[in-house]
């Protein structure tokens, strides 16, 4: 982290030991002491990676082998799919902060809008990878369909 590069953030699968093969390169942008004298510490998104092999030090910290995996296209959304965005507004503002963090315009792109309900849907983290390791939002897409009917 000294050199800027940032850190990589990978799910668990349910057995809470195996680290899932995608992942996201995150930087720390602010951190704070809370209330209850933990950290909280908050990140941005870099760029989504293929994990290789790996190590684990003695301390527990893993270290690996990664490949960057190309973004998903930015795609406009579609009088049908305002839904889900005007969804996803009034879900977020009951999180001002969170919702803070985002620009307008990223409501605007289908693509950014489907990972966000990723983020936020009750999918077990190995449902989430399978949408995230897609190369489009369409699996995501349909995914939504299925839980907004």
């Amino acid at each position: 982290m000294k050199n800027d590069l940032g850190f990589g953030a990978c799910m668990l699968a349910e057995d809470s030991k195996t680290l899932l093969p995608v992942g996201t390169r995150c930087k720390i942008i602010d951190f704070e002491t809370l209330e209850d004298g933990l950290l909280g510490v908050t990140v941005v998104g870099i760029e989504k990676f293929e994990l290789g092999t790996y190590t684990i030090e003695d301390d527990g910290l893993k270290r690996g082998n990664v490949t960057p995996v190309p973004s998903w296209e930015a795609q406009p959304i579609t009088e049908q799919q305002v839904k889900y965005t005007s969804i996803l507004k009034d879900l977020l503002a009951e999180y001002p902060e969170h919702l803070s963090q985002y620009k307008l315009s990223d409501f605007t792109n289908l693509s950014w809008v489907c990972q966000r309900w990723i983020e936020i849907l009750p999918l077990t983290p190995t449902e989430k990878q399978h949408c995230i390791a897609a190369k489009d939002h369409q699996l995501a897409l349909t995914m939504l369909n299925n839980v907004l009917k």
